[in-house]
């Protein structure tokens, strides 16, 4: 019995699209979602852009009732979720839900929620008034990031696992990998999973304390880059063994053909200047696909636009594919920013709509190449192509890696 995985539905809010067309098409136009930040006061910080979600109005999701005690992770993972589960067709009344579960990566979850909280205990509780109530509601219930995939399983009454992946940046994809784990081994034949960040101020705040933070644009792979951008996102996957979605008649996106994971294990913040541990990951996605490093035609990078991510993951390629390869590397974060444990589920999502729209993103403001960073990186435009196998990237601190591989589904 084949124990394929494969994709059969993705919901995704972005900065350059709130669906995965738009996605597709803001990728393909290389948009920059980069602007000023608009959900808090910035001007206090020493960066005040970031990449937020535009033109989305929650209030059309939810009602009146329900908005308040929803943190804006919740709000984005349900949308996220409304969009995967209608872009696969699954009908949830004629599967057994008890066996259908959910994994998320988050890093911050509910952090909003836990501000507001923290500023309702400036004002005293008194019942029926509208200003401490729902911050304190919202922060019971959306303060432990177990909350994000938890929401998404009981909207739908799915009783499988219901688990939250918080590897630091690498988180959505270890969400992905986790949930096709489980499918191959049999316990279950569909999951979703993927990843959900919002903007928060505490983050923007302490990035920007420790430097890390671009002084005006993200800039991956470039000789002048200074750092990265924050953002946020949320996208919900649907997966599904190639059996159960045959049967059902399934349109499958791609297959979710290899995973790989590892740890540099060598300091909480600075990655190893080797390379050794991204690669890997790498090493073990291509051996979990029983694929060869020549059968990749494109590498979605992590690209963080720091000083010393984009040198360390362009050596790891090399070590993987070769010092000379030509394999085309590209970063979104230009585009997106960085939505932190959101960041590679939803920059996987990319890789799969390069596989099926037939483009490479490009990586914007590439405009001085580092002579230590000399891969086609796909500076300014997208370029049209035909792929049959990608590879995605996501790194975090800690040493935390993951890198998955997709592969045109031909039916």
């Amino acid at each position: 019995m084949s124990n394929k995985v494969v994709v059969t539905g993705i919901g995704v809010l972005t900065p350059i699209g709130n669906n995965l067309a738009e996605f597709s098409e803001g990728l393909r136009s290389g948009r920059d979602g980069i602007a000023p930040v608009t959900q808090f006061d910035a001007s206090k910080h020493r960066c005040q852009s970031a990449g937020e979600l535009k033109n989305i109005d929650f209030s059309a999701h939810f009602s009146p009732e329900e908005l308040p005690y929803l943190s804006r992770g919740a709000q984005m993972i349900r949308v996220a979720a409304a969009q995967g589960l209608a872009a696969s067709g699954l009908d949830l009344d004629v599967e057994d839900r008890s066996r259908i579960g959910v994994v998320l990566g988050t890093n911050l979850g509910g952090m909003p929620a836990r501000k507001e909280g923290y500023a309702a205990l400036h004002y005293p509780y008194r019942r029926g008034r509208a200003g401490p109530k729902e911050p304190w509601r919202a922060l019971v219930l959306d303060s432990f990031i177990c909350a994000m995939s938890d929401h998404v399983a009981s909207q739908y009454q799915l009783g499988g696992l219901s688990l939250v992946m918080s590897t630091a940046c690498s988180a959505g994809l270890h969400a992905l990998g986790v949930a096709m784990d489980v499918i191959r081994s049999g316990r279950s034949e569909v999951m979703l999973a993927g990843g959900v960040d919002p903007l928060s101020e505490m983050p923007q705040a302490g990035f920007g304390v420790l430097r890390s933070l671009a002084s005006d644009k993200l800039r991956p792979f470039s000789k002048d880059r200074d750092g990265t951008l924050l953002g946020e996102s949320a996208s919900l996957w649907v997966l599904e063994s190639e059996a159960h979605a045959k049967r059902r008649g399934a349109n499958i996106l791609a297959e979710l053909a290899g995973y790989g994971g590892s740890t540099d294990a060598y300091h909480m913040t600075r990655p190893d200047e080797t390379g050794r541990g991204p690669a890997r990951a790498m090493q073990a996605a291509l051996a979990s696909a029983g694929m060869k490093p020549e059968q990749i035609g494109y590498i979605k990078a992590h690209g963080t636009g720091t000083p010393a991510n984009d040198v360390i993951e362009t050596r790891a390629i090399k070590h993987v594919f070769g010092e000379q390869t030509r394999v085309p590397v590209s970063s979104i974060k230009a585009m997106v920013g960085h939505s932190l444990g959101s960041s590679g589920a939803m920059e996987a999502a990319a890789a799969v709509v390069a596989l099926n729209d037939g483009f490479l993103p490009p990586t914007l403001h590439l405009d001085t190449p580092d002579p230590e960073c000399d891969l086609d990186y796909v500076p300014h435009h997208s370029r049209p192509t035909k792929l049959e196998a990608v590879l995605s990237n996501a790194f975090g601190f800690g040493g935390n890696n993951a890198a998955m591989v997709f592969r045109r589904w031909e039916g």
